[in-house]
């Protein structure tokens, strides 16, 4: 247990200067009493790295933009068709970034219409608020963690209660240096320097959260706050219900409602985005009206509770039926897998999926997939 007469008593017998003190004390203060749940104290980089195990060194070389490739990138097909572009932090640098969002992001509150990327958080449970809607407005955030700058993860961690330069470095450590590219390119993500640097941390350029780091997706949500609590207002003002699933904004009434009024929600919600460096996928912004099927984040919401698509149930029991038919090797090699293994993590994923929405259908076929002989 932190005790600040412990921290002020052992700061004099170390003859530390008393104003220093007293502002440590006031920073540590602040952060012990954050709510819902204390944060854990850091007053600088050095602190930060003894309390993480992490060397000095090697988050100076972070944070100055020093460290050789502290990413793997790769890239993966999208199942609604593109290219996803992931990052892989080395494993010292992601081992930080896991401490970060254990410790410190999983600790902080987001907005109410936020479902994601929080424990308890679930696709069913965001779907949930849509159940029995009648009309949906769907829209999506392109290039969601690729859209939120170092200057916005700065003003997360400085909301929080860190000290401003310890919020610049933990934003730094958790934040890339985006490939060059005609977005990057603009006035937004160039830093203007002032008279006040600091040696060895001057960029030219603004990071960006890297899609595949695990502080990433918490960051993103608190970034989103304010954004959030505009859109919320902008919903009721419709007369709507208003969740964000990461990238996916959703709108919804069991009421009436128009054409015209979902367009100029549309609209309104694009122009408040936009103030963010944020832009919605017109390829992907839909009206969804009262004769049409209702389905949010790959669940039906036209009942009193989600439910799985036909679709997706018929893809499971194809898997499941060629499998027993024909074997593992053979399946594998007709849905073009690269290994067994992969074949089974996909469809644990699918059953798992599933069983967050309705475990009594999900529990046959997980026995089932079980069964087969993985192992042999």
């Amino acid at each position: 247990m932190w005790s600040s007469q412990h921290y002020l008593a052992q700061g004099k017998q170390l003859q530390h200067n008393n104003e220093v003190l007293q502002e440590a004390l006031k920073q540590s203060r602040r952060l012990v009493q954050h709510r819902p749940q204390p944060l854990p104290v850091i007053l600088t980089l050095f602190h930060l790295a003894k309390r993480t195990g992490v060397p000095y060194s090697a988050l100076h070389a972070y944070v100055g933009r020093q460290a050789i490739e502290p990413y793997r990138r790769f890239r993966i097909r999208k199942r609604s068709g593109g290219i996803r572009r992931i990052c892989v932090a080395e494993p010292r640098l992601g081992s930080i970034q896991a401490w970060i969002a254990e410790n410190i992001l999983q600790r902080a509150e987001v907005h109410p219409a936020s479902h994601a990327f929080r424990k308890g958080d679930s696709i069913s449970r965001c779907a949930e608020v849509h159940a029995g809607a009648r009309w949906l407005v769907k829209m999506d955030i392109a290039d969601f963690f690729g859209s939120i700058s170092e200057i916005d993860v700065f003003r997360v961690f400085k909301s929080l209660g860190y000290n401003p330069l310890v919020s610049f470095e933990l934003a730094r450590i958790c934040t890339e240096l985006p490939a060059k590219s005609a977005k990057y390119l603009l006035p937004s993500w160039q830093l203007h320097h002032t008279r006040r640097q600091i040696p060895g941390y001057s960029q030219k350029h603004v990071g960006r959260l890297p899609q595949g780091a695990s502080s990433s997706p918490m960051l993103a949500n608190l970034s989103m706050i304010r954004t959030d609590q505009t859109l919320s207002e902008i919903a009721n003002s419709f007369g709507l219900k208003y969740t964000r699933y990461s990238d996916d904004l959703t709108f919804s009434t069991a009421g009436d409602f128009d054409k015209a009024s979902a367009y100029a929600l549309i609209e309104q919600v694009a122009n408040v985005l936009k103030r963010r460096n944020l832009f919605p996928n017109r390829a992907k912004t839909s009206v969804v009206h009262p004769g049409a099927r209702r389905v949010v984040l790959g669940l039906l919401v036209d009942g009193d509770v989600p439910r799985l698509t036909r679709t997706f149930r018929d893809r499971l029991r194809q898997h499941l039926y060629y499998l027993e038919k024909h074997g593992i090797v053979a399946h594998v090699q007709a849905r073009a897998f690269e290994s067994a293994g992969g074949l089974y993590r996909h469809l644990r994923g699918l059953i798992d999926y599933a069983n967050s929405v309705d475990p009594a259908y999900a529990a046959p076929l997980l026995a089932r997939l079980e069964a087969l002989p993985w192992r042999s």
